[in-house]
């Protein structure tokens, strides 16, 4: 099977469609002090062959960090840790009647993580697997928002820019 997967702020399916808004994120801003709560979501499009339909089949995404270790959930002191961070779901596709033998259809998905605690900053790895196989990684990296990071260091002079040679 494949998939079309991208991450975005986020995204719903419908009535066979999937809707997106704010498609293609691959930075992630956050408020400067731990934990850094992430809102994200993954859409997904299955193309299911024709040979595949009228079974269960699974998808699974889960979120690693840039070792393509599992990341858990940030958790305060004293607190037990959580599991890892993933959402598995199945489904079985029909044959409509009609379809033509080796026609794909395709199964939009979506996946939201809001109010994700995390303990650090960096690279993290969105793993997609359809059935127990890897289909797609998807990378976003968190990063403290500019506009929260404190007052900016000047960068150049403070006046108007000139060219010599130019009035």
């Amino acid at each position: 099977m494949e998939i079309n997967a991208l991450l975005c702020d986020h995204a719903e399916s419908a009535e066979g469609k999937l809707f997106i808004n704010g498609g293609g994120v691959n930075l992630i801003y956050v408020q400067p002090q731990p934990p850094y709560v992430i809102s994200i979501f993954v859409a997904v499009v299955v193309h299911v062959p024709y040979t595949a339909t009228n079974v269960e089949h699974t998808v699974a995404v889960r979120l690693l960090d840039e070792d393509s270790n599992a990341v858990s959930p940030w958790a305060p002191d004293g607190v037990p840790p959580q599991p890892p961070v993933e959402t598995v779901t199945t489904f079985n596709v029909g044959r409509p009647a009609g379809l033509p033998p080796g026609e794909t259809q395709t199964l939009p998905l979506a996946f939201g993580l809001q109010g994700l605690p995390l303990s650090r900053l960096g690279t993290y790895v969105f793993a997609i697997e359809v059935d127990g196989e890897a289909q797609k990684q998807l990378t976003a990296r968190v990063l403290v928002d500019p506009r929260q990071a404190g007052p900016a260091a000047p960068s150049g002079p403070s006046g108007p820019a000139s060219i010599p040679g130019l009035s």
